[in-house]
């Protein structure tokens, strides 16, 4: 499966601000996969995102999952046991973590000062085409926000598409580094969310800042990723 972004973008449509969804009666739960669990209907879900919305729909050299899947969590949102989204997070502590996505990330940067298990980084997005709407993206980002809490993470990173940035954006993300540039011309967004970052949770209005347990480590992170990375962003 060719990789254009590691949050494996689906179509634009997706990119749109969450909308209002249809109307359903089940409610809807978060669970979390382990590492080594299977991911039951997460690869249906994937496959429906990641290829039968373009259009494709023969499964040969279309892998919906790799080696990561087994080091990494995966978040999922499910209605009535249905995957309807979903998100993988994996922290830097992991060797073939590092190797796959340090570069995209300058991770270096971030090991000069921040042990390497307090970054993480988030893959694998996807939400079904009929369920792209805020209660559903809100539990999935709020589900990625109280596991990186309960691991001690202090930036979470992500690179996606520029139609994918205000969604992201709207839940606290911020581009730290200028747009890298694929094989192709792929454009990708490299964006941080610092964990329990108040006063930048609240200016943006994130959904996420009723969850902010320790304000006082998330304002020095902030201000350290600024100072890091402002000479790459002139």
């Amino acid at each position: 499966m060719e990789q254009t972004s590691p949050t494996h973008s689906p179509s634009r449509s997706q990119g749109l601000p969450p909308r209002a969804g249809r109307a359903d009666s089940v409610p809807l739960r978060i669970r979390r996969i382990a590492p080594g669990e299977a991911l039951g209907d997460v690869q249906r879900l994937r496959r429906e995102v990641y290829f039968h919305e373009r259009g494709q729909y023969t499964d040969r050299s279309k892998r919906v999952s790799d080696g990561l899947d087994g080091c990494g969590t995966t978040l999922v949102v499910e209605r009535d046991a249905q995957a309807v989204a979903t998100l993988r997070l994996h922290d830097f502590g992991s060797s073939a973590v590092q190797v796959e996505y340090g570069s995209l990330f300058e991770l270096d940067a971030f090991a000069r000062t921040w042990p390497l298990p307090s970054v993480a980084v988030a893959t694998r997005f996807a939400v079904q085409a009929d369920q792209r709407s805020k209660p559903v993206v809100d539990r999935l980002m709020e589900g990625s926000y109280r596991w990186a809490q309960s691991k001690g993470i202090r930036f979470c990173l992500l690179a996606c598409e520029p139609y994918l940035h205000s969604v992201f954006e709207h839940y606290g993300f911020s581009e730290y580094l200028p747009p890298a540039i694929l094989p192709g011309g792929v454009e990708l967004l490299r964006m941080a969310l610092v964990i329990d970052d108040a006063p930048h949770l609240q200016a943006c209005n994130s959904p996420l800042q009723y969850l902010i347990e320790q304000p006082v480590i998330g304002v020095p992170a902030r201000a350290w990723l600024g100072r890091a990375f402002a000479a790459a962003r002139e």
